[in-house]
């Protein structure tokens, strides 16, 4: 495997496995509850070939689910993206069809209010484009279907008449609402928890490698078709077992978290910082060499200058080595790595405490 199943991933995997099961399940059992009312005459008489076509499609639905399933993980079980996508909207599709299906073949006044039941299972997913696609198609369907069967799904023509169909378009809207905003909520807050626990080093809060290659690839992408330029910064804490092996590593901890503080606090919205491994930081920066090795020296001599007030015990003074490599389009991304890893070490072989960016 090419990397770990992540908290995130998992959550995505079961719950994808779920919905591609259930939605086109419950379909067969509704098929299954209908036929045999038809059959026992216990609920109104349909039509056979109507009855026969909603069988069958039902069943195509449950295939329809087994092809996702068997189709939408990698070589490392996790769920494609572009499955992913396609199989939620395929499960939407399938609910309002259903949901369209049902409604003329069943008439029923109070049928309306199960269509609040076919957007639930689409909000695990926390993707509020997704359940706002699914709470738009069943409301406009249900209120579609009310204007061409009215005789059927419509309240009876009462005192109470006006007052039913107001309390029918109320519930349905503020049920779809309080959906779409736990929906929103969940995606907002709970997924975007997950990402940061699954994203960001817990001790300094940088990224991890997990996000690295995709954001150098996407660099990477931007300048060879735009011209976009951008560097790779290597940093590494010079002598930093000589700290642990000397303070302790309580003090390692601190002297990490304040590189990493005073390196995100020097580099651009758009750069990307990252907690290469150990006492190592990797760092993207979306501007020319000249204004790299610029950020970089800063970064260097602001380190060097600050005192890191360990339990108001230990004052320890650190320094870092930086390696930058500038895009250049004779070289691919592994190669670039190389160079920037190269150019590091020569720094930290003459002399430390110094920025390379050139032989």
């Amino acid at each position: 495997m090419d990397r770990d199943l992540t908290v995130l991933d998992a959550y995505t995997k079961r719950v994808y496995k779920i919905i591609m099961l259930i939605v086109p399940f419950s379909c067969i059992a509704a098929s299954v509850i209908i036929t045999y009312l038809n059959y026992r005459k216990l609920y109104i008489d349909i039509n056979v070939p109507v009855l026969t076509a909603f069988d069958l499609l039902d069943l195509s639905f449950l295939i329809v689910g087994i092809f996702f399933i068997k189709t939408g993980f990698d070589r490392n079980g996790l769920v494609k993206k572009k499955k992913l996508i396609s199989g939620k909207y395929t499960m939407a599709l399938i609910a309002i069809i259903q949901w369209n299906f049902i409604s003329y073949m069943c008439p029923f006044r109070d049928l309306w209010a199960f269509c609040l039941l076919f957007t639930l299972g689409e909000a695990f997913f926390f993707d509020i484009k997704l359940v706002g696609f699914t709470s738009v198609g069943l409301t406009l369907s249900t209120l579609i279907s009310w204007i061409l069967r009215g005789e059927y799904l419509l309240p009876v023509r009462d005192d109470y008449f006006l007052a039913n169909i107001v309390f029918r378009i109320a519930c349905i809207i503020l049920t779809m609402a309080c959906i779409n905003v736990i929906t929103y909520m969940g995606g907002k807050f709970l997924v975007e928890e997950l990402e940061k626990y699954v994203y960001n080093d817990p001790l300094t809060h940088l990224l991890t490698r997990r996000k690295m290659n995709a954001y150098l690839k996407e660099a990477y992408d931007e300048a060879s078709k735009f011209s976009k330029p951008f560097c790779i910064m290597m940093f590494d804490i010079d002598d930093f077992k000589q700290v642990n092996d000397t303070y302790g590593h309580a003090c390692g901890d601190e002297v990490l978290k304040t590189v990493a503080d005073v390196v995100s606090s020097n580099v651009e919205k758009n750069d990307k910082a990252f907690r290469w491994g150990g006492e190592e930081i990797l760092v993207l920066m979306r501007s020319d060499e000249v204004k790299a090795v610029s950020a970089a020296e800063r970064i260097r001599l602001e380190i060097e200058n600050k005192v890191i007030d360990h339990r108001g015990v230990n004052k320890v003074s650190v320094t870092v080595t930086i390696g930058v490599t500038a895009y250049d389009p004779r070289l691919d991304l592994k190669a670039m790595m190389y160079d920037v890893d190269k150019k590091l070490y020569h720094g930290k072989n003459s002399g430390k405490n110094k920025v390379v960016y050139k032989f």
